[in-house]
């Protein structure tokens, strides 16, 4: 399914499922917006078949690729075991029970596309695409380089809450490239949460 969204100056972007003859092309634009080596061939193409996992590319009105999203369901204990964070701290953001997760593991952009708002409608998209499969809550552990989190504005900006700093979550990935650090990464990492569940009580 392809959803379109036009940005405030008239231009028309498209979403559209990853297909399997874009893999090496999906892979490459990964290795330029978050570093070389974070996700291999096999785990994006593993999203195009997968029923709990989602990999879109963002399409210009050339139909060049210029972003991607992906993002799956999941649980606690895996996202706190990625984060290096004990799995009690994901859990203390409900207040019982457990819940439907989701993790939004990354959004990229080509350079000359970003600052224009493109990501929060990519956001949004994920948002509302797990709200429609019940998730109840949405996790996202944020790339931090040099003390700065590219993504926090339109985090807040979509009302996902500031969780807790993480250290050196990518440190073990030793084939990771890090384009900030230009080897081993040694960023560290901000955790931001959304609660699906309190919009639609809100709505009602």
């Amino acid at each position: 399914m392809i959803h379109k969204f036009t940005l405030e100056n008239g231009t028309v972007f498209s979403l559209r499922p990853l297909l399997r003859e874009e893999i090496d092309e999906a892979q490459l634009l990964c290795d330029a917006c978050v570093g070389k080596n974070l996700y291999s061939k096999q785990e994006i193409a593993a999203a195009i078949d997968a029923e709990d996992r989602f990999f879109y590319l963002l399409k210009n009105e050339k139909e060049e690729t210029v972003g991607y999203i992906y993002y799956y369901l999941t649980d606690e204990a895996y996202i706190a075991k990625y984060a290096k964070l004990e799995v009690e701290l994901f859990r203390s953001v409900y207040k019982q029970g457990e819940k439907r997760i989701g993790k939004i593991q990354s959004v990229g952009l080509k350079n000359e596309y970003r600052g224009n708002g493109l990501a929060a409608y990519m956001i949004q998209f994920i948002l509302k695409d797990l709200r429609s499969i019940s998730t109840e809550a949405v996790f996202i552990v944020c790339w931090k380089p040099g003390g700065f989190v590219p993504l926090k504005r339109t985090l807040i900006n979509c009302d996902f809450k500031f969780l807790v700093e993480a250290k050196k979550v990518w440190y073990d990935d030793t084939k990771l490239i890090c384009p900030y650090c230009h080897g081993r990464c040694v960023c560290d990492a901000e955790v931001y949460y959304k609660l699906l569940n309190e919009e639609k009580n809100n709505e009602t």
